[in-house]
């Protein structure tokens, strides 16, 4: 171990051991190609989130210059390599703290800046939280919760934020908390970083691309589950990492199953966190029995399952209420699987909340609705491959490659506490097109680098090395199926860094480095010592194999 390096390539540990190694490329292949496809479109077309539709909720698409877009990749990556030349000799710690002092101040003024209001869904989840706070049952009486049980969790923790904060009606403080939760969220990610490849180049272009990631920034302005249940999510990978072999993999194993817990509570879609990471806990169970790997296990299902429920008792109890099941996850599949007024697959209410209503806000009934419905539209779509495929093209599109995220369109459709400042207004206003034209070129840049590490990844197939390449892929097919929305995909950008950092980390080795200095050469079996100078790449040696970068 060198350097902060928790993992070392494992050798095979027979059939079981291969098996694990055999699922691991698999996964990581899925991801390849996946990955692959995303940087062709990117490269090629731009997707448009703005306000041109009655909705004011519209995509429109855009055919990109390629040959731009190829100088402009080229002259990033440029940039990235330069960045690793200066940061060398930098601790990783003054940089760690930069990046996370820097993204929070620049999120707080923008904060401060937008002014921006919670509305419609935020609205209801944020003054629920505020009134129960008061010991109001209002809020939670309404039909809303009924029909989406799964907020809950954000409530909760809504309302310990207003508790704690002695916070009023007026929520920028818990749109500041958002900001406070991405750092956190990016502070245990780069220890996740750290953990697998040390803190060295890999480490410092994350905390870079961390630093410049805007989407996540501007969003924090959208009071909702997304930001901190990917801060608990995020914490749940870090333990998951740090378990090695030691005496400490208890309280990490707890404390992973504690946060994925309350990261599916706060927000459900983490569920896809849960899963990769049982997936990687089998895989080290295949390699080598552990009774504290099958305890976490255990530990994450009571957590994932036990955390969400206790936290809906909660309320029904102190309350007096019952909120009941909710609406069946068919619902958002049957949903997803169709056409939408926005973009393929976008919500529509009539596969939802209608068809609730209709069902006499019965779930088995509804959930056995939605599965007609399912069935309905797959004998549809089995008919038409061609217009199964364009379907299925457009709306993977429209929620990939999208680089705002929904970010900015979000602090332009709410409501206000009052004026935006001149930050916010010139981002949602005159400054719209460059700074989306910004984070189009980092989309694309993260795309293509991440596309290039995993490829990387796979040559080594170390087990550990799959869990985030395996959210990431869950993520996909997740929305490939359910409701879409652009805004969806800001955790899994997030989760794309490090692997974009780490493919950069790796083609930097790969470009020839000068040196200079006296030189063993092999001349026909005779041996000279000559003063030469000469080019190789970094990882080359006269004398054979390969040398780690492990600074």
């Amino acid at each position: 171990m060198d350097n902060g390096y928790l993992y070392e390539p494992e050798g095979e540990r027979g059939f079981l051991g291969k098996f694990a190694s055999f699922c691991v490329a698999v996964a990581l292949l899925l991801l390849l190609i996946t990955l692959f496809y995303l940087s062709s479109v990117a490269m090629t077309e731009t997707v448009d989130m703005n306000l041109n539709n009655p909705a004011q909720e519209n995509v429109d698409t855009h055919v990109d210059n390629y040959l731009k877009n190829v100088l402009l990749l080229a002259l990033s990556v440029g940039v990235a390599f330069l960045w690793m030349r200066v940061t060398e000799r930098i601790p990783a710690p003054l940089i760690t703290a930069v990046c996370l002092l820097g993204v929070t101040a620049f999120g707080v003024i923008f904060i401060l800046s937008s002014q921006s209001a919670p509305t419609h869904d935020s609205q209801i989840v944020s003054n629920a939280a505020y009134l129960a706070s008061k010991g109001d049952a209002s809020g939670l009486a309404s039909v809303y919760f009924k029909r989406f049980p799964f907020q809950l969790g954000y409530v909760l923790y809504s309302e310990g934020l207003i508790r704690l904060l002695g916070t009023e009606d007026n929520y920028l403080s818990i749109e500041i908390a958002n900001v406070l939760c991405l750092a956190v969220t990016y502070f245990a990610l780069l220890r996740s970083v750290r953990a697998l490849w040390g803190n060295g180049k890999v480490y410092k272009m994350t905390a870079l691309l961390f630093a410049v990631c805007l989407p996540p920034v501007l969003f924090c302005s959208f009071t909702y589950g997304t930001i901190p249940g990917l801060m608990l999510a995020s914490l749940a990978l870090w333990q998951i990492l740090a378990m090695r072999g030691t005496g400490w993999d208890w309280l990490h194993g707890m404390a992973a199953a504690l946060f994925i817990g309350a990261g599916v509570a706060v927000k459900k879609n983490f569920t896809i966190v849960f899963i990769a990471i049982l997936i990687l806990l089998c895989l080290r169970l295949l390699r080598k029995f552990s009774f504290s790997g099958l305890v976490c296990i255990f530990l994450s299902v009571l957590s994932v399952w036990g955390i969400p429920a206790g936290v809906q008792k909660h309320y029904e109890n102190r309350f007096e209420l019952d909120f009941g099941k909710g609406i069946p996850m068919s619902s958002w599949a049957a949903m997803g699987i169709n056409e939408a007024y926005i973009a393929p697959g976008w919500y529509d209410v009539n596969y939802t909340v209608i068809n609730f209503r209709d069902s006499g806000m019965d779930h088995d009934v509804a959930n056995e609705r939605s599965l007609q419905a399912i069935r309905e539209r797959v004998a549809e779509l089995r008919r038409d491959p061609h217009y199964t495929n364009a379907f299925f093209a457009e709306k993977t599109k429209s929620q990939w490659n999208e680089p705002s995220c929904q970010s900015i369109w979000t602090n332009q459709v709410r409501g206000r506490y009052k004026d935006m400042g001149s930050l916010a207004e010139w981002i949602c206003g005159e400054g719209e097109y460059r700074v989306k034209a910004w984070m189009n070129l980092f989309q694309q840049m993260t795309y293509v680098m991440a596309t290039y590490g995993v490829l990387c990844l796979l040559k080594k197939r170390r087990i550990e090395d799959v869990l985030i390449p395996t959210v990431i892929l869950g993520g996909f097919l997740y929305h490939l199926i359910c409701e879409a929305k652009s805004q969806y995909i800001i955790p899994y950008l997030i989760l794309m860094i490090p692997l974009a950092a780490y493919g950069l980390s790796c083609l930097m080795d790969r470009i020839p480095q000068k040196k200079k200095g006296a030189q063993e050469v092999d001349a026909f079996g005779v041996k000279f010592k000559v003063l030469m100078e000469y080019t190789l790449p970094k990882s080359f040696t006269l004398r054979g194999g390969n040398r780690s970068d492990r600074k």
